[in-house]
């Protein structure tokens, strides 16, 4: 009777037509009606996009928690039989111990089938292993509820024991157990025979039942949390490969694309897959380059102190730190060649978050930084002289005048003589010429420790670090001596001579402005007496001074009675050329000395104080007469130096634009030489300070005086005008040419739009314009003209050339 009993409770398990249907359609039916018993709140939700990888990755895990579980179980269920074999044993628990034992060796047939066919070669379907095995949990959970109930009312204390140990064994195993409908699958039967055995036992024992339930509630709530914590971790895993996957393919597509090359290392720091692209830039066979990185690729010396320490140092110390780098510059020697690459890298993880390495991009910059080195030595030096310019001289003159009350200087400014009648008789050709040749004998008058720059045209200056006036004057002597000897070109005899002016620090002036405009105040006197000859400075030099204080006086009082007008040159854009900026230009009408431009004046108002209202008077004049214009043409203006150091210039800005209701993109305002050349931090906040309204900065003159790419940096420059000595032989000259280009494509990797001053021909104008330069200004297209005749021009704008036809089809320039 306790035999059927049991039984009939077992079919109500176990319904008896699955006994009738084939065992794998039955499992998976009896996994489905399974899923049911565990609640929705506490299955792990797989992402969609990660289904079937995390499906796979569980189904082959589960495999092999269930191989060794079940392993584990058959060596207890047969030691458990083994043990009531000493006492009476009913045919139902021989059959539930086989049924366990059963039930066991399909699981470990199905789970070692799993694992050496379709789970280790990637095929099957994991969610078919997957309801097999939740049917195998809830059939051996049943099976163990059963077994612990009935043997717990047969047994006795001893056993009673073994059975608690039994039930406490079966409800901790699903802890291990993912997915978690698997787990409860096997643990809600489990543990419901677990506490009905205790009710059914001889004697009852509420500390046992309290402590029963504590450790279902336990293990209940550690399957829902581990299985959480592995799904997030597995989802965690299988994403970064996902990831490491798609970035390798991309990586790979990019290196067979570009110029640069990708590299690997295990997580040894062994370069690991070296590509073709890296094998053939290090110039070695792959196989030579396995190895520690990064002394494979740059060498053992790599761990001393190479040329580039700083950067390999910091190299080594991310990869010892195994944290990201991005573009270090790294020396490296390629059979007796020099050469720097540029690596980028970043630490790789592996799907348990473990370190794997380190993958990157590297490059070969070698031609870069020897073109940024190049444009570097252009921005400071004089591209036909070599000499240094002005922006450079006026740094070590600026360092020599800190010291000079210790150590004193002499400055020498020379000027060549007539020098303009050498470019109109010889050309411009023989002009360079002579001023490389005029170069070199000046380096052969000094000796170390002095300095000589061409501040720009045929102007030239030296600092001697002396304070023997003597010694100065027999520099001075010697130079003209040398400089005037006659020159051969073209088989041609060419003659020019030299003026030169001396000033001493400190006891003509302690600055760099002061020195310099006693040092012109001496070259003047030394035209003045004749040429060819050295003046050093003299207080009393009063004709220059007598002259520039008539001049003074003068411009006094053409302010106040506006003695002055503006005239204006278009600037042209070279593709459709049409009018797309004006510059505004000063003009000074003296009643007596007649029209006076800008550069005879300017440095005698800026001396004098004037510059303030003039320059106010310029501003708001150009803006008037640019509201009138169309809205694509801007009107810039030149500031003078000192403008910038009166603290309001900004309220003349903004007044000059709330007048004329011109708006600030339309304003373009240009820096002088001197004003980059005398640079503060004053000079730098009103810059930024003017761009921050909207008004756009040009620097003039780029390429002979503020050329440095400091200053490029630093201030907020819209336009960089190319000095006219560059334009003049840009068809002849493949220097000038080449530097243009350097800097075109300087300006437009920093977004400034560029123009060219000085456009006289045709010619330039179609080379410019194949260049990529924006813009031009020059003869070519207008002369300075008034501002009726500007207004006219502008509301013309008609095309003021045709390339093809004015330059191929009349065969000349213009």
């Amino acid at each position: 009777m306790a035999i059927s009993g049991h039984k009939s409770r077992l079919d109500e398990v176990l319904p008896a037509r699955l006994l009738r249907e084939p065992l794998t359609h039955g499992l998976r039916r009896l996994a489905n009606q399974a899923r049911r018993l565990v609640p929705a709140g506490v299955m792990t939700v797989i992402p969609d996009d990660l289904s079937d990888e995390l499906t796979r990755d569980q189904a082959s895990e589960l495999a092999i928690i269930m191989r060794g579980m079940s392993l584990s179980g058959m060596t207890i269920v047969m030691l458990l039989g083994l043990d009531f074999l000493r006492s009476d044993v009913s045919r139902l628990q021989y059959a539930l111990i086989a049924g366990l034992c059963l039930t066991f060796s399909a699981a470990i047939w199905r789970a070692t089938a799993w694992l050496r066919g379709p789970g280790r070669s990637g095929g099957g379907d994991p969610n078919a292993l997957i309801d097999d095995f939740r049917a195998f949990t809830l059939i051996l959970g049943l099976l163990w509820a059963i077994l612990l109930i009935i043997s717990m009312r047969q047994a006795g204390p001893a056993q009673r024991d073994l059975l608690y140990g039994v039930a406490v064994v079966c409800m901790a195993c699903p802890v291990l157990i993912s997915p978690v409908s698997c787990a409860f699958t096997f643990w809600l039967p489990v543990t419901a025979g677990a506490l009905i055995s205790l009710f059914v036992a001889k004697t009852v024992d509420p500390f046992t039942v309290a402590c029963l339930c504590g450790f279902a509630a336990l293990t209940a709530f550690s399957i829902v949390f581990v299985n959480r914590r592995l799904a997030e971790g597995a989802v965690r895993g299988v994403r970064n490969e996902r990831d490491r996957r798609v970035i390798s393919l991309l990586l790979r597509d990019f290196e067979e694309n570009t110029s640069d090359w990708l590299w690997e290392t295990n997580a040894a720091l062994e370069l690991v897959n070296v590509s073709p692209r890296l094998a053939a830039v290090a110039q070695r066979p792959a196989h030579l380059l396995c190895g520690v990185f990064p002394f494979v690729l740059l060498g053992d010396a790599a761990r001393f102190e190479p040329p580039g320490a700083p950067q390999v140092r910091q190299l080594l110390h991310s990869l010892e730190q195994r944290s990201p780098f991005r573009d270090l510059v790294v020396p490296v020697t390629i059979k007796g060649e020099a050469r720097s690459w540029q690596l980028t890298g970043k630490p790789a993880q592996d799907r348990n978050g473990a370190f794997a390495g380190f993958h990157g991009v590297g490059s070969d910059v070698t031609v870069q930084l020897r073109s940024q080195e190049h444009i570097a030595f252009l921005a400071r030096h004089d591209s036909l002289t070599k000499l240094p310019n002005r922006v450079q001289f006026g740094e070590v003159l600026h360092q020599a005048c800190a010291g000079c009350d210790e150590n004193g200087l002499a400055l020498i400014c020379l000027d060549l003589d007539d020098f303009k009648l050498v470019n109109d008789k010889s050309g411009h050709a023989t002009g360079d010429g002579v001023l490389v040749a005029v170069a070199e004998r000046i380096r052969g008058c000094l000796r170390e420790g002095d300095a000589a720059a061409r501040l720009g045209g045929d102007e030239f200056a030296i600092l001697l670090m002396t304070d023997d006036i003597e010694h100065a004057a027999t520099v001075a002597q010697r130079l003209v001596e040398r400089v005037s000897r006659p020159y051969q070109f073209d088989g041609q005899p060419v003659r020019i001579g030299i003026s030169i002016g001396i000033a001493m620090a400190p006891r003509d002036n302690r600055t760099p402005g002061g020195l310099m405009k006693c040092a012109d105040l001496a070259l003047y006197r030394a035209k003045a007496d004749g040429r060819g000859t050295w003046r050093v400075y003299d207080p009393a030099m009063d004709d220059r001074l007598q002259e520039s204080r008539a001049l003074q006086s003068d411009l006094r009082a053409a302010v106040a009675k506006g003695e002055f007008r503006i005239d204006y040159q278009p600037i042209v854009d070279l593709h459709d050329q049409r009018i797309v900026g004006v510059e505004a230009l000063l003009r000074w009408q003296h009643p007596e000395r007649g029209l006076l431009a800008p550069g005879q004046f300017i440095p005698i108002a800026e001396s004098a104080g004037l510059i303030g209202p003039i320059g106010s008077w310029v501003l708001c004049e150009a803006c008037r007469a640019a509201a009138h214009w169309p809205a694509h043409v801007r009107v810039a203006v030149n500031l003078s130096p000192l403008q910038f150091r009166d603290p309001g210039l900004i309220d003349v800005i903004d007044a000059a634009l709330a007048e004329s209701g011109l708006p600030p993109a339309r304003l373009e305002l240009e820096i002088t030489e001197t004003t980059a050349l005398e640079t503060n931090s004053h000079t730098v906040d009103t810059l930024w300070q003017i761009h921050g309204r909207g008004v756009r900065i040009a620097l003039d003159d780029f390429g002979t005086g503020c050329s440095s790419l400091s200053y490029l940096r630093r201030f907020p420059f819209d336009k960089l005008k190319i000095d006219r000595s560059f334009i003049r032989d840009v068809g002849h000259e493949k220097v000038d040419a080449a530097i243009i280009q350097a800097i075109i494509g300087l300006a437009r990797g920093m977004h400034m739009t560029v123009t060219a001053e000085g456009v006289e021909t045709i010619e330039q104008a179609e080379l410019l314009a194949s260049y990529g330069c924006a813009q031009g200004q020059g003869y070519l297209f207008y002369q300075p003209i008034g501002a009726t005749t500007i207004d006219s021009a502008i509301a013309t704008d008609e095309r003021l050339f045709n390339w093809t036809t004015a330059y191929r089809g009349n065969g000349t320039a213009g």
